[in-house]
């Protein structure tokens, strides 16, 4: 069995999921050549597929959300903000979103299902690791009320550039970048657990990326670039 064909029918178990397949799948990905087959836009389609299974408590959701992220490949890497804000005590951390830690959620809200269970396999088994790459990740604590300014990130000319910021820990955020000269580039300034920009140099050059938090209390998070 082809791995396109082992992909729909994991999808097919349940609409809901062949939803999220189709919007994942490369060829709906293709009608957007911007950000479409990046690696931090599928990321970022992980953590909306894995929150709406959560809500919806929904397992086969959460199989799919980690089919999803199998394909990128992250790399952790050293940085550090400047860092303005309130300090407090120390926030509370949760386990970051990996593809087993999807699994093994899926499978333990499934209660025991033989079929989700299986599913969980497969993916486990036919994860393409490397299929996207370029993503690396770092981790930093935003304070109460406050901001992290990550000063000249360097970005590739004629090549679509990612920020992408996805929760450790119970809060929000949102997220801006500015170029070299201070001009508002993207904005996400939706508040929510994850907050990504995406946006096409038209040089090779640096840019700024500001994490924000309104909130009363520090939220640990991982910062994304590709």
């Amino acid at each position: 069995m082809s791995e396109g064909i082992r992909f729909v029918r994991r999808c097919a178990v349940a609409s809901a999921a062949l939803i999220a397949c189709v919007v994942a799948s490369p060829a709906a990905r293709a009608e957007d050549p911007g950000r479409g087959e990046t690696a931090l836009a599928l990321v970022s389609l992980s953590a909306g597929v894995a929150a709406w299974g959560r809500e919806a408590r929904d397992p086969i959701a959460l199989i799919v959300a980690a089919e999803i992220r199998s394909r990128v490949t992250v790399r952790s890497i050293e940085r550090r903000p400047e860092q303005s804000g309130e300090a407090g005590a120390e926030p509370t951390a949760t386990a970051d979103v990996t593809v087993d830690a999807l699994l093994a959620e899926a499978v333990a809200l499934s209660k025991g299902d033989g079929t989700v269970a299986a599913l969980a396999d497969d993916v486990k088994a036919s994860a393409r690791k490397g299929l996207v790459q370029g993503a690396g990740a770092s981790r930093a604590t935003v304070r109460a009320a406050g901001s992290d300014w990550y000063r000249r990130l360097k970005f590739e000319g004629a090549r679509y550039a990612e920020a992408y910021v996805e929760l450790s820990g119970p809060g929000t955020v949102s997220m801006s970048v500015f170029d070299d000269k201070g001009n508002l580039v993207c904005r996400d300034t939706n508040p929510a657990s994850v907050a990504y920009c995406g946006w096409m140099p038209s040089t090779t050059a640096t840019f700024d990326v500001r994490v924000e938090n309104r909130g009363n209390g520090a939220v640990p998070y991982r910062l994304f670039t590709n």
